[in-house]
């Protein structure tokens, strides 16, 4: 993903995310948002915001999907110039995924004129049997589309008959972020705000544990690269950059302040060893555990006899 492309998303999920969140928590479905790949050939899913019913279909934040038998594929395709949406439509392998999936380009770009016309795409089952979606796109100004939100569920949860009411709350919602993005204040959202407020409070509490802290930035429904990016604009530091300096920190004040062994304060921050511990704070500290911990006693015992 190219620097611009980075940036442009970050944009879209900082005014969009609490949007999704309203929209699955109304639905009780998954609800997500979507960008072409770089090529075009591929949708990206940015954002995913799992569903809370009992058959929540969850697609992956990173995953490229086909366009053509998608709901989310098919709204930007949809709303695409014709000249562009021709030349992609040209390039594209209608590949069979179940028995519903479009095969010919020309009944497609009939479903694509239906789709711009309605003001919304739908899937029932083309990508995976049994799976319903329902998607529009977001577009600027000029009507050209940035991305496209969906919802999916089982299609128990999602049937044909409910898509014309669950349509207009799509919209009104995809409205709504290009109305964002129309006044150009990525910081509309509070979603942003208080998810780094609550990371930055969770390493807090949790910084000698590398895997929690991994798997807490994974459920934050945002891919690591924006979560990187924001976490650095608004605390002027990375997050792995941030954890370190909180783990020494800790090892510092351990050293200086308490009679624990170096091995047992290895342990308490995580090391697997505590040689492992030993390089690592010299490399960071530029002195051996046992050399700083010599350096503040020295230093002590001369500010007592002064």
């Amino acid at each position: 993903m190219s620097e611009n492309q980075i940036g442009n998303t970050a944009v879209l999920i900082q005014n969009s995310s609490d949007l999704l969140s309203e929209l699955r928590e109304k639905t009780r479905m998954t609800a997500a948002m979507a960008v072409l790949s770089e090529e075009q050939n591929r949708g990206v899913v940015l954002a995913s915001f799992p569903g809370t019913g009992d058959h929540a279909y969850v697609p992956r934040i990173g995953y490229h999907f086909h366009l053509h038998p998608t709901a989310p594929g098919k709204a930007i395709l949809a709303a695409l110039p014709e000249r562009q949406q021709n030349d992609l439509l040209a390039r594209m392998n209608f590949r069979k995924f179940t028995e519903k999936t479009c095969r010919d380009a020309s009944a497609f770009k009939k479903d694509l004129e239906l789709c711009l016309e309605e003001g919304y795409a739908v899937d029932i089952g083309e990508y995976a049997e049994g799976i319903n979606c329902l998607g529009t796109s977001i577009c600027d100004q000029d009507g050209q589309p940035l991305a496209a939100i969906w919802i999916t569920a089982h299609s128990l949860d999602l049937p044909v008959d409910a898509f014309p009411e669950l349509a207009n709350d799509l919209k009104r919602i995809a409205r709504e972020i290009g109305e964002r993005l129309a006044r150009n204040n990525p910081d509309t959202s509070t979603y942003v705000t208080e998810t780094l407020k609550q990371a930055k409070q969770f390493m807090n509490e949790n910084f000698a544990n590398e895997e929690a802290i991994y798997e807490f930035v994974q459920d934050l429904n945002m891919s690591e690269s924006w979560f990187r990016t924001c976490f650095r604009k608004t605390y002027d530091i990375s997050p792995m950059q941030y954890r370190q300096k909180l783990l020494y920190d800790k090892a510092r004040s351990l050293l200086e302040h308490t009679q624990l062994s170096i091995k047992e304060i290895a342990f308490q921050l995580g090391f697997d060893t505590q040689n492992y511990f030993s390089r690592a704070f010299k490399n960071q500290q530029g002195v051996s555990p046992a050399q700083f911990r010599n350096q503040v006693q020295e230093a002590s015992s001369e500010e007592s006899s002064e």
